[in-house]
């Protein structure tokens, strides 16, 4: 009984490993956040303010069609993200520095984009709003 325990410790050890890794933008040398929990993000205040000219401007959906994602951005500062046939994908708030937006997510991902135009420009692809 007692090997099983700890074949099924070490198991887990190196599972929670791996999932650690899972996530991480590739840049070398950042430490991914720790995780945060539903009762943290909850109560956090949202990071744009409603009332500024950048939360009304980029409030609404945008898309990336080749990827089948749409980026629905709420002037509280809170985003929702469909992605490949998924509703609620992912949630969380946004933020706006400049020409900077930083989709801060409820899983403790951080995706950064730039405003250009008419268009948000992040890794996955450039998003235009829906008409």
């Amino acid at each position: 009984m007692h090997r099983r325990v700890t074949l099924a410790t070490a198991i887990g050890g190196a599972i929670l490993t791996v999932l650690a890794g899972c996530g991480s933008d590739g840049s070398a040398g950042e430490s991914t956040p720790a995780p945060t929990t539903p009762s943290e993000t909850a109560s956090a205040t949202p990071s744009v303010d409603p009332s500024s000219p950048d939360a009304t401007t980029l409030s609404g959906d945008w898309q990336i069609p080749a990827e089948d994602y749409v980026l629905h951005l709420a002037d509280d500062g809170t985003f929702v993200e469909d992605f490949q046939g998924v509703v609620d994908f992912r949630t969380g708030k946004y933020e706006i520095d400049g020409d900077t937006i930083s989709l801060v997510g409820d899983d403790g991902n951080t995706d950064k984009g730039t405003i250009e135009g008419e268009t948000l420009k992040f890794t996955l692809g450039t998003a235009t709003r829906v008409e």
